[in-house]
């Protein structure tokens, strides 16, 4: 199982990924690509809106899960590519405010979630590792990257 420290450093570079993959996002910002199968596709816009909301969806978790107070939900403005970078900046750091606190003894603490059932902070800690990771190459192959 990987540290607190190294999922954060993983978090926060999935981060720095978002933040470049942002301005290849621009000329096609609210425009869907063309659907692949079943599901419908999403513009650059909606996946990055999802993206910063799951961030922060876990990391409430995670801080409830830790025995804080649930967090405020923030104000997320997405309706440019320049907002958006500044969105996730600013709930890039409500979040690093509550996992810079989780220690190896959290990681087995739970929380159930509506959707996803009991899971530990261990799971949500990978979850937002691996969904952001999932998302940013969605976010490419909208973009045209």
């Amino acid at each position: 199982m990987d540290s607190p420290k190294e999922l954060r450093a993983a978090i926060v570079e999935n981060r720095a990924q978002l933040q470049a993959a942002l301005h290849g996002a621009a000329a096609c910002w609210e425009t869907k690509p063309a659907a692949e199968g079943d599901e419908e596709p999403w513009s650059p816009q909606q996946i990055v809106e999802h993206m910063i909301g799951s961030e922060w969806y876990f990391t409430n978790h995670i801080a409830q899960a830790c025995g804080a107070p649930a967090l405020e939900p923030p104000a997320v403005d997405v309706s440019s590519p320049a907002a958006a970078a500044a969105t996730a900046t600013r709930v890039g750091a409500i979040c690093d405010n509550i996992l810079r606190h989780v220690s190896d003894a959290d990681m087995l603490k739970t929380r159930e979630l509506r959707r996803f059932g009991e899971q530990s902070v261990a799971w949500m800690l990978n979850t937002i590792d691996s969904h952001t990771r999932d998302h940013l190459q969605q976010l490419k192959a909208a973009s045209g990257d």
